[in-house]
């Protein structure tokens, strides 16, 4: 039940929960008591400040209210209820809020702005997200799947915002809250009309500065977050004063899980990069030390450096610092709703306090575990790499393609580009999860697409580029054509030509990119003679310096990396680029031989110099490889 109006200003200018006269213990930001309303009494029963105002609920028996209806039925059950509330009242000091009230009348217009006029807005706008969040059964069935209920929800002021205003201008209305109000106050109101939940969030003094709103999607595309209110964007989500020891999570329901779960200070920065503003605020509410707790991302290397960068800014500050990154694929929330709040509190209390050496051994050690864990998860008759279903030996052979760089050639020339088509056609078909990015320098896109469908269907290249007299031959054209562009539709496959502005930076900048929506990437570079290379001028040899960029390449982003060039087969074996030879984690040669083809596949960083040596078939009219 919402408060009603009338009694707005009594409960939320005056009252507090320690005019009750009852035991009160602190519990994350909120109070928690037992409960006087069912028996046996439990320690259930939370008083909050989410909704602009001191309110109760109890989470086992449901009883709620504002302070007045706690002291109602408290001391006054036996009332009517007119006696009754007019009692409880009397016995909060209602008479002495009102004149205190009345006095906010004359504020200057700055106080007004940030603790009168705008708040009033922004709770008004809390309150009737909740009142949604009530009878909205999407947003209920969203908190259930988080595992919160409409209770627990409505402890922190969690909402539910359709994305249409007009209702709630209708809501205000009834408040004296005027239109232009609104507009001013929650200025990005109109901007967003899909539906959200809605957090309000509040700077140090418990004063509402914004409210979030997050899409009720999987995570992972693109932010989650916005914000209805323009405000300062580097206050820690949950920050209360008085706290020398936060905790620093990403999500917001990391943070008020936590807070749930008693344990207090657990701030959260929405997923923004931690900045020094972020520390300042902290260390102004009473920080000396800080703990931040991270997700495992797919790139560890470029995470742990950008703990480093962290534990640099906390040094700044004279705050101590200790990081923890969570296994994969685990968040707070899920941490404590498994394990509880002593294992999490546990886990912090013996992390070492990070210096730049402990901190590489703590990621060490983690890094360790979990490679054991990934390897002991794995049965032995499962390929550790994606598999390729016409190549079933090189799959056995090499488990798979893992990631690493590879470096792919042939004799002739031209067979290497006809190779990295038949893999890639197949680890499309074989691997559903997985997305290839073909990038063409030698070849137009347009006649990669011609290949991949005649691989498909069988026929050569010159069939498919024109109708044919067979309409059975146009029916597998159009059909293996509408698979192509499944592939694309479903963000699957990217076929990229070279353009003027086509470079090693830009190339990296977007593979970032395309690996935070797409873990499971393969990129396959045809040509990477033609690669123009923007940096590395230390480096005099061209060769070298794509060979470098390469490396840097594959080590930031940590997958399968295919290069498709030139080497010359000599009586001392393959004679190319010796850095392409020395640096790639191993060399796909391709010869023809007396009218048969030979796939060899050597590493000598991988134990071996000989991986796998196999005769492959080629299609006559297709040119599609595959063993035999």
């Amino acid at each position: 039940m919402l408060i009603d109006q009338e009694h707005a200003g009594i409960v939320r200018t005056k009252t507090h929960p320690r005019q009750l006269g009852i035991p009160l213990s602190r519990w994350g930001r909120n109070l928690i008591a037992c409960c006087p309303f069912h028996a046996p009494e439990e320690t259930s029963l939370f008083f909050y400040d989410a909704l602009g105002y001191w309110r109760y609920r109890c989470l086992q028996c449901g009883s709620e209210g504002d302070l007045i209806e706690f002291v109602m039925r408290s001391r006054f059950n036996g009332m009517d209820e007119p006696q009754a509330r007019a009692e409880a009242t009397e016995f909060l000091g209602a008479q002495e809020a009102e004149q205190q009230q009345d006095s906010f009348k004359d504020e200057h217009p700055w106080i007004k702005e940030i603790g009168g006029e705008k708040s009033k807005v922004l709770e008004s706008f809390v309150r009737y997200c909740h009142w949604a969040a009530c009878r909205s059964p999407s947003s209920a069935e969203y908190l259930s799947s988080r595992g919160w209920s409409i209770g627990q929800a409505q402890l922190y002021g969690i909402g539910y915002y359709s994305g249409d205003p007009e209702p709630f201008v209708s809501y205000c209305m009834l408040s004296g809250i005027e239109r232009h109000q609104i507009s001013f106050y929650l200025d990005n109101l109109e901007a967003y009309h899909e539906p959200r939940i809605t957090i309000p969030a509040r700077n140090s003094k418990g004063l509402i500065h914004s409210v979030y709103g997050r899409l009720m999607e999987d995570e992972g595309k693109g932010h989650p977050y916005i914000s209805y209110a323009s405000g300062p964007g580097d206050i820690p989500f949950n920050i209360q004063p008085e706290n020398d020891k936060p905790i620093i999570v990403e999500g917001f329901f990391d943070a008020l899980t936590a807070d749930l779960a008693g344990i207090p200070g657990v701030v959260s920065t929405m997923y923004q990069e931690l900045s020094l503003s972020h520390l300042y605020k902290l260390k102004a509410c009473g920080a000396d030390s800080v703990t931040l707790i991270l997700r495992r991302e797919a790139n560890r290397r470029e995470q742990e450096y950008r703990i480093q960068r962290y534990l640099k800014m906390a040094e700044e500050l004279n705050l101590r610092f200790k990081s923890i990154v969570l296994p994969k694929d685990e968040t707070i929330d899920q941490v404590l709703r498994k394990n509880g709040a002593d294992q999490l509190i546990t886990l912090i209390d013996q992390t070492e306090e990070d210096t730049v050496h402990t901190h590489r051994r703590s990621m060490l050690l983690q890094d360790i575990k979990e490679n054991f864990d990934t390897a002991m998860a794995c049965p032995p008759d499962v390929s550790v790499g994606y598999s390729l279903n016409t190549f079933p030996k090189l799959t056995k052979e090499i488990d798979g393609i893992q990631s690493g760089c590879f470096y792919v050639s042939s004799n002739p020339f031209g067979l290497k580009t006809t190779l990295l088509s038949s893999l890639a056609l197949d680890l499309l078909q074989s691997n559903p999860k997985l997305k290839i990015i073909y990038i063409a320098l030698e070849t137009p896109r347009r006649q990669i697409f011609d290949r991949l469908v005649a691989m498909m269907i069988g026929e050569s290249v010159l069939t498919v580029r024109k109708q044919n007299e067979s309409d059975q031959i146009n029916q597998k054209i159009l059909e293996a054509t509408r698979e192509l562009m499944g592939y694309v539709r479903n963000n699957r496959l990217e076929i990229w030509e070279d353009q003027p502005a086509f470079n090693n930076t830009e190339l990296l900048d977007i593979l970032k990119g395309e690996q935070k929506d797409h873990p499971d990437l393969i990129v396959i570079i045809d040509g990477i003679d033609h690669l123009k290379i923007s940096d590395r001028p230390d480096l005099s040899d061209i060769h070298e310096r794509r060979s470098s960029v390469m490396l840097d390449l594959y080590k930031a982003l940590d997958i399968p990396l295919f290069l498709g060039g030139e080497l010359i087969d000599s009586e001392n074996g393959l004679v190319g680029p010796r850095a392409y030879l020395r640096d790639s984690d191993a060399i796909y040669w391709l010869e023809s031989k007396g009218g048969n083809l030979f796939l060899s596949v050597n590493s000598k960083r991988l134990g071996t110099n000989n991986l796998y040596r196999g005769t492959l078939s080629i299609d006559p009219e297709s040119n599609r490889m595959q063993e035999t």
